[in-house]
């Protein structure tokens, strides 16, 4: 049972949470939220920093990685 405890905890960490935050945990309930609530909170971040919203008037646009963002291209082979 530690070495599952252990093993939970190491994932928390390896999630991006520290490990001061677990360290006292013992109940594989209480770690497995707290793993649930690191994951919700990167899986949050991913999906919206991903690319900008679009609308109709977008239509016929193209991206293009400029400098590390996106920026508009002028063909598709920009």
């Amino acid at each position: 049972m530690d070495r599952t405890i252990d093993a939970l905890k190491n994932l928390y960490v390896s999630l991006g949470g520290t490990a001061s935050d677990v360290a006292n945990m013992t109940y594989i309930p209480d770690l497995i939220n707290a793993i649930a609530t690191v994951a919700a909170n990167l899986v949050a971040a991913a999906t919206t920093a991903e690319l900008p919203a679009v609308t109709a008037s977008d239509n016929g646009k193209v991206l293009k990685v400029a400098a590390g963002k996106w920026a508009v291209g002028t063909d598709e082979t920009t």
